[in-house]
């Protein structure tokens, strides 16, 4: 009895082993195959890029190239007129627009150039002291005289305003740039400040040419001629044939843009930075990947009390008339000191992540990922302070297809070009 059950044991035992063997085997077989590592790329950031490839993508390369470079200072900046290149035409007497139609705008006039003809027509106070002077000439002293007192206090009244609308477009910059201010109040400011600026100007072209008149020199009834006090083009049209035009009332608005100014502000901690001799490069939204060059008119000698910042001045040459009046300059002004750098080209920093990176040749076909620590832009290259060592070479055409091969590996085409 006991041998029977011995033997029962055994052969139970021999049947469990025999399925677990089966179902292991079983296991094994239906397993899928496991995915291979791709050979194109590693761990440490190399990336294997084939000749092949290389040629069809068309890729290029670089060397880092010491050198000796002055650190930037970035700001933002604004286009304003150059002094004589501006002028609101606002003739000193009054009377009706005749003579034929005023320029347009964008027409281009000349120094001297008539625009208009004013018939003057005396007011009623005027022909009520004709009528009670003895001389015409008494008359006309007196209007003078008058006009004068007038035209004198008008400037204070305008330079008041003027400077209140200064002060106020200045505060909104400020909030504006603090994002306290929206965009809407900002430009209101500047609409203020502008106006104001053309008020004051016309009543100081007013009472300049007033200043010196004598009696007899004009009839207080006749035509009076309008010309234009500069060269350039007509920007603004503000009164038509057969309209009345009062004293010092603005009728056009004339530009030349063969030069303007930038005005930059420029913190106070950055001014001793700045070297005996400034040098500055602009650019502009409106002109991607151009930079103007310009002149330093003036330093900046007043430090503005509540942004700790001066105005530096700079006249920059506009044969193209590519800069306009208004427009945003992004400014790089070179400090004085200058420090050692690798420079590459532009193109060949990617950036992901919030880190930026170069692609460097390791040899025919492989690449290595290198992050990198970049100092300041100089035109189409950059200063890199870390990541890289002199005559290294780095992709620049071709780096974008590179990264993608590297978090795709793919296949394509043949060569290398080296610049």
């Amino acid at each position: 009895m006991r041998w029977r059950r011995a033997g029962l044991i055994a052969v139970v035992g021999i049947l469990v082993i025999a399925a677990g063997l089966a179902v292991g085997l079983w296991r094994r077989d239906a397993a899928p195959p496991e995915s291979p590592v791709p050979a194109s790329t590693d761990p440490a950031g190399v990336v294997k890029f084939l000749m092949e490839q290389q040629w069809a993508v068309r890729m290029m390369l670089a060397k880092a190239e010491p050198a000796s470079v002055a650190r930037q200072i970035t700001a933002t900046g604004r286009v304003v007129p150059a002094p004589g290149h501006h002028a609101v035409v606002a003739p000193p007497v009054g009377g009706l627009l005749d003579s034929g139609p005023l320029p347009r705008i964008g027409q281009p006039v000349t120094r001297g150039q008539a625009l208009a003809v004013l018939r003057q027509t005396p007011t009623a106070s005027e022909a009520a002291q004709i009528a009670s002077s003895q001389t015409q000439a008494d008359i006309e002293r007196a209007r003078l005289e008058a006009e004068r007192r007038r035209l004198a206090e008008t400037v204070r009244e305008t330079e008041l305003r003027l400077n209140h609308a200064r002060l106020e477009f200045e505060r909104a910059q400020r909030l504006y740039e603090r994002k306290a201010y929206a965009r809407r109040q900002l430009e209101a400011a500047e609409t203020d400040y502008r106006t104001a600026e053309v008020a004051h100007a016309a009543a100081i072209g007013q009472r300049d040419a007033l200043r010196d008149s004598r009696v007899g020199a004009a009839a207080p009834s006749g035509n009076y001629t309008v010309q234009a006090p500069i060269t350039g083009t007509v920007a603004r049209v503000a009164k038509a044939q057969g309209e009345q035009v009062a004293p010092g009332e603005a009728i056009l608005e004339l530009v030349n843009l063969d030069v303007v100014w930038v005005e930059v502000p420029i913190f106070e901690q950055d001014l001793a930075r700045l070297g005996p001799t400034v040098r500055a490069a602009f650019s502009t939204p409106a002109a991607p990947g151009r930079e103007f060059s310009g002149r330093v008119i003036d330093l900046g000698a007043v430090i503005h009390r509540e942004s700790r910042s001066a105005t530096l001045v700079f006249e920059v040459p506009n044969r193209e008339r590519t800069l306009r009046i208004g427009q945003q300059a992004n400014v790089r002004l070179d400090a004085g000191e200058r420090i050692e750098a690798l420079m590459i080209p532009k193109q060949a920093v990617l950036e992901a992540e919030g880190k930026r990176f170069v692609y460097v040749l390791r040899s025919g076909e492989e690449f290595e990922r290198r992050e990198v620590i970049l100092g300041d832009e100089h035109g189409d290259r950059v200063a890199v302070l870390q990541g890289l060592k002199a005559g290294e070479r780095v992709v620049t055409q071709g780096a974008w297809q590179l990264r993608q091969h590297e978090l795709r590996p793919s296949a394509p085409g043949a060569h290398t070009h080296e610049t």
